[in-house]
């Protein structure tokens, strides 16, 4: 009687150390592990939860060494779940060769646990971007602003709709914005396919030229391109 008088106690005492701990306790399990890719605008993450319980907050740190991380941005969590749940974090800001990341998973009563840490290695140049234009239709003068990531020197021309190079110039490049203007005065009314290039990256837009004063709607086409793409 003994023995059985202990084992009921120590299951009961199990059963209420449980019981006290639920309410804080957290658990996520990952369907699909933290990945990382690669993208023109930045490095976006993923991951895929299939269980939580009483999560918060996932927290992105990021790693240059992989050794130092820092808070680069936070995603709230479902909090208690038992279905699949997929996660998204664009990193914006990045030009480094090699990023890490990984995943601080916070609870409600602030207790943490990391993911594994992975690397995302740069691969796409990505020295020049788009920031703003004037209206693609235009009778005269378009501008486009462009967002440098290095110094050096950008190249541009225009074509016609016969493939003809209606301007081609060059222009220093400096780190940060620089204004693109073209001039289309002298060229009759039609399309033209402006491209701009830095080293092997290029970033092509549709122009519109009318004579008449402009009213239209800006219609824009843009892509990039890569050499061996």
């Amino acid at each position: 009687m003994k023995m059985i008088k202990t084992k009921y106690q120590n299951f009961f005492l199990i059963v209420a150390l449980l019981f006290s701990v639920s309410s804080t306790y957290a658990d996520v399990i990952y369907m699909t592990p933290l990945n990382g890719k690669e993208h023109k605008i930045g490095n976006l993450l993923n991951w895929v939860t299939s269980t939580e319980f009483n999560s918060k907050v996932f927290i992105v740190e990021k790693s240059i060494d992989g050794i130092d991380f820092e808070n680069i941005g936070e995603v709230l969590a479902e909090g208690i779940s038992g279905d699949k749940k997929g996660y998204r974090f664009l990193d914006v800001e990045t030009t480094d060769p090699n990023a890490f990341y990984r995943l601080k998973q916070v609870d409600v009563d602030g207790t943490a646990s990391f993911s594994q840490t992975i690397m995302v290695k740069k691969e796409l140049d990505n020295d020049i971007m788009i920031l703003s234009m004037s209206n693609t239709v235009t009778n005269d003068i378009f501008k486009v602003a462009v967002d440098a990531m290095i110094d050096g020197e950008i190249e541009y021309s225009v074509k016609n709709e016969d493939n003809d190079v209606v301007i081609s110039k060059k222009q220093d490049l400096i780190f940060g914005i620089n204004e693109i203007i073209i001039s289309l005065k002298d060229e009759p009314e039609g399309v033209y396919f402006l491209t701009l290039q830095v080293k092997d990256e290029k970033e092509k837009l549709t122009i519109r030229k009318v004579n008449d004063a402009v009213e239209n709607k800006p219609n824009v086409a843009s892509k990039q391109e890569n050499k061996g793409y």
